[in-house]
Parts: structure tokens; sequence; C-alpha cells
């Protein structure tokens, strides 16, 4: 894909993200059903969060103008913060992101250096919400994007993703989507719905909180899925099925993508890559396309358990790739004798 144009801002090249056949997997699993991941780790901030940022802070502006004392404030577990401190740091803007202690230090390193303000809570992101909107009714001068509410959300991904996605792809059967403020999931599958309604829209939560589920709510390691609560923009309505992936799936799949197709994804992309495969798996029909969101990379994620056990002995690698053949080795040691004893060789 070459360089159509020159860009007057970073914020202009979000979108168009790339929609990527799983061939290796499918072979892997011998699978007959068409995978497919369309890869939001390639936005310029990192993540699918990336499309819902300007347009926040647009909103933020309408509702309050802002001016070079205005602190855009959001409470995130990390991409929505991320990118919406980009936005911020274009916009010359300051920024306060209130996050779970919980999150990767990869999130809190970006979001530090993007120049945003952070505040940590210990309690999860209902807490990040509440002290969120305690800092901005307190100063005078701060405007919260409030993402698991703003409409915004859901329509950006109805203008833009669900947009590319139809485009790709004709008669997608079943969309995989990991579901945190519900915006990609509400926004792409109410466009789906409307193009076929036989398109089935497939949730995925962590096993440990599972809100959709109607199940007890605990702390969990899927970073950026499974809130706690169900977010006011979430349409539920269009849920047809719902996958709760336990902490290890999301781990396994990851590493699955990873050294399979050579796509490093992220915890909640490794949760929505399971559910994809094990529904694959089910239906197994070469006819019917299953499309799973991939919304941020494995590099968000460096400091958790994803890239545990990085490293063998040189013994354990020999014994597992083989040693040669006693015969060759018998060979090379007769030749070295030869060329001992005739130096003309």
């Amino acid at each position: 894909m070459g360089i159509k144009k020159v860009y007057s801002s970073i914020t202009e090249v979000v979108g168009n993200t790339p929609i990527v056949r799983l061939k290796k997997i499918e072979e892997k699993y011998n699978i007959k059903t068409q995978l497919y991941a369309k890869l939001e780790y390639l936005n310029p901030f990192g993540s699918v969060k990336d499309r819902i940022a300007e347009a926040l802070v647009e909103d933020a502006w309408k509702r309050n103008n802002y001016n070079k004392d205005t602190i855009i404030v959001e409470a995130s577990s990390g991409n929505t913060g991320i990118s919406i401190a980009a936005v911020a740091a274009r916009k010359g803007l300051k920024c306060l992101i209130v996050v779970p202690e919980s999150i990767s230090d990869e999130r809190t390193n970006m979001l530090d250096l993007l120049g945003a303000n952070i505040v940590f809570v210990s309690e999860g992101i209902e807490e990040a919400i509440r002290t969120a909107k305690e800092f901005t009714d307190q100063v005078k001068n701060a405007i919260m994007t409030c993402q698991f509410e703003n409409k915004i959300n859901v329509n950006i991904h109805k203008k833009t993703t669900a947009k590319e996605i139809t485009k790709s792809i004709k008669n997608i059967d079943y969309f995989v989507s990991g579901v945190g403020t519900g915006g990609t999931i509400t926004g792409v599958g109410e466009v789906l719905k409307k193009k076929n309604p036989n398109t089935s829209i497939v949730a995925v939560e962590p096993w440990k909180a599972s809100v959709l589920s109607g199940k007890q709510v605990k702390s969990h390691g899927i970073q950026g899925i499974g809130v706690g609560f169900l977010p006011k923009i979430l349409n539920i309505k269009l849920i047809d099925y719902i996958f709760r992936a336990k902490d290890h799936e999301a781990i396994e799949y990851a590493r699955i993508m990873a050294k399979t197709e050579g796509i490093a994804v992220g915890l909640s992309s490794g949760a929505a890559i399971c559910a994809g495969i094990k529904l694959g798996e089910v239906i197994n029909n070469p006819f019917k396309k299953i499309l799973i969101m991939v919304p941020s990379s494995a590099e968000r994620y460096m400091s958790t358990e994803l890239f545990d056990n990085k490293s063998q002995p040189l013994s354990e690698l020999v014994e597992l790739f083989g040693h040669p053949e006693s015969d060759t080795i018998n060979n090379l040691d007769d030749q070295q004798k030869i060329e001992q004893q005739d130096p003309v060789l």
C-alpha cells in the first residue's frame, strides 16, 4: 500500500485498518469456516480507541468551549486514555486520565510520555469513573469526555469501522468483539444487522466478570473488557451469543495468534481470538465467515503474564530439535582422521 498523500495531523491517519484472513489458524485447527481479523492496533496510537478520541474531545469542546486552561478528563483502563492524551497533546490541551492501578506498565508509560496527568484508583474502572466525575465537578475548566455514556462512541464506529468492514467483506455471518464500553460492538453490530439481519453478534467478556451472562463480578486479568457493569451505550438487544473467556485462554490464544499467524495481539484480542476459533470449530462450514475484532497489540502487555517464559536453556533446545545422526558424527570423525594423516588432503 503506497503513500497517497501528506497528512496535516496524526489524527487524519486514524482508521482504514486492514482485515487479514487467518489461514494458518484455520489450517492449524482444521477449521473449514473462514476466519478474519480486523487489526485495529495498526491505528497510529495503537488501538481501536484511536477512532473515538478526537470525536470525544471535539464533543467536549462543543459542550463547553475549551481554552488553554481546559483539562480534558477521562476514566480509562488505558487505551482510550492514551488516544485522548495524544489528541490533547496535538491540540495543546491539558489532560487527566484516571486509571485502575492494575493496568500494565506500558499503558502508564505511554500516558506519561504523551503528557497526561495520571490518577490511580484501587477498585477498578467504576471507581475511576467516579473519581473522574468528582474532579470534573470540582475544577472549573475540567471537561469529561465520558466514553462509557457518550453516543459519539457508537456513532464513530458506525461511520468508520462498520463502513470499512462492509466494503471489505460481503455477508459476514458472525461478528466477534470484546465488550468494554460497548461502543465497538454496538456501532458495528447495528450496521451489520441492518445490512444483513442474519448476521450474528458475538460478545466476548471475561469469565470472572460476566455481567452480560448475569454472573458475579470478580477481579480479572483481561484488560480492556469486562468493566463490571452495563455501559449506557451498549445495545444488549444486538447480542446473539456471549462467550466467556478465562484469563488463561486470553493469554494462550494471544500466543497462538503470534506463533501461528505472526500477529502479536493483546489480551482482550486473545480472548476474542479464542471465541472466534472455538466458534469456527463448531460451525465448520466453508461458506460461513467470522470476523474478529483485534483492538490492541501485544506491546501494550509486555509487563504481563503474556510475556512470561521468554527463554529456554540451550540444552533443552538441542534436545527439542534433536542431535545429528550418530552415523553422520562417525563419518565426520573418520574424515578428520584422514585429514590428520594426509596433509595433502
